[in-house]
């Protein structure tokens, strides 16, 4: 064979030495592997039997000179992910798990807030299942827990300036005496209410027209009510669930001897007008009931009650729906907070 020089020329080619033939073979390279064909199995050595895979982070191997194929490299690679995953409280440093924790079924141990928390918050991040009927806060909580005052139980009269309900302590296991200076109107709101809390009434008035028909259109029963011209005779005995009141409606002044009560009976005079004839009403009276007065009026009760100078004028600029209540001594001036079945039964406030 010829081959051109620098010059041009054609020169024959030096014929090759058998032995460079035998020392410098031809290198075909490999051809790709193909992604459809089956992947080599690796055969485990003998002298290096396969140890059982370890749940702690392995090292990843170095590359092995020896597999030429890289899918067979990667199944010969130790397979990390078929080890079970940490639980949450190995990473959590210093939080015991729920198991770990005793439950003893009392108060957790002091600590402050951040115990208490930590109490109620599994490492997870969720909140432990409430027992029912058992719950158990820390001492420092309990510590902050105050019991605020009762307003006490009763037929509630109104309501005062910062709208809180004020119970009128009506029917208790000891009488109860009630003198209201005002119209029929304020006697028959109390005695609706009174309906309510499954009392059975007597009036005794001289006007029995102003009473008549009033406990069938309150109650639907015509014997919750009952309505005399005359003193009343012997009543049974009262109970917590039927509480007897017995209501003096005689003008302007109260009955003319005083009658016995017992327990769960209580009495209410009505004096439509304030005299010195009703003054003994008043004082006899445990709770008195006020509505807007006269001057003369107001004069009387400030005398006969010994009420502060100013609630002497403040008992005469009282609005029609508000009434004043003197209780041992102290006096409070309500809002009558008028229902709509109220105002339907009974009518818009008057005296």
């Amino acid at each position: 064979m010829t081959y051109p020089d620098r010059d041009g020329a054609w020169r024959p080619r030096p014929a090759q030495r058998p032995e460079e033939e035998t020392t410098q073979p031809f290198q075909a390279l490999p051809p790709p592997p193909s992604i459809f064909a089956p992947p080599p199995v690796a055969v485990p050595r003998p002298e290096a039997p396969v140890a059982p895979v370890a749940a702690e982070p392995v090292a990843p191997a170095p590359q092995e000179t020896e597999t030429a194929d890289p899918v067979a490299r990667r199944l010969a690679a130790p397979a990390v992910t078929s080890a079970p995953l940490a639980a949450p409280s190995a990473l959590a440093v210093g939080v015991p798990s729920v198991a770990d924790r005793p439950d003893s079924g009392g108060p957790p141990p002091e600590g402050g807030a951040e115990a208490a928390a930590d109490a109620r918050v599994a490492p997870s991040g969720r909140m432990h299942r409430l027992h029912a009927g058992r719950h158990t806060i820390s001492r420092a909580t309990l510590k902050r827990i105050t019991v605020a005052p009762s307003t006490g139980a009763g037929l509630i009269i109104g309501r005062d300036r910062q709208h809180a309900a004020v119970p009128l302590r009506l029917f208790t296991p000891e009488p109860v005496r009630v003198t209201l200076v005002g119209g029929v109107w304020a006697a028959q709101l109390v005695v609706f209410r009174a309906f309510s809390m499954g009392a059975r009434v007597t009036v005794v008035t001289d006007e029995p027209h102003a009473w008549a028909g009033f406990g069938e259109r309150a109650t639907g029963r015509h014997n919750r009510l009952r309505v005399l011209d005359g003193p009343p005779g012997p009543a049974g005995p009262g109970t917590a669930q039927t509480p007897m009141l017995t209501v003096y409606d005689l003008g302007m002044t109260g009955p003319a001897a005083t009658t016995p009560l017992g327990p769960w009976r209580s009495q209410l005079t009505v004096l439509r007008q304030l005299d010195r004839s009703g003054v003994p009403a008043l004082q006899d009276a445990q709770v008195v009931l006020l509505q807007r007065l006269g001057g003369d009026e107001a004069a009387l009760v400030s005398s006969a009650l010994r009420l502060r100078p100013h609630s002497s004028q403040f008992l005469q600029f009282m609005a029609d729906d508000m009434m004043a209540l003197i209780d041992e001594g102290t006096d409070r001036y309500l809002f009558l907070a008028q229902t709509e079945a109220e105002h339907r039964e009974v009518g818009a406030p008057r005296r």
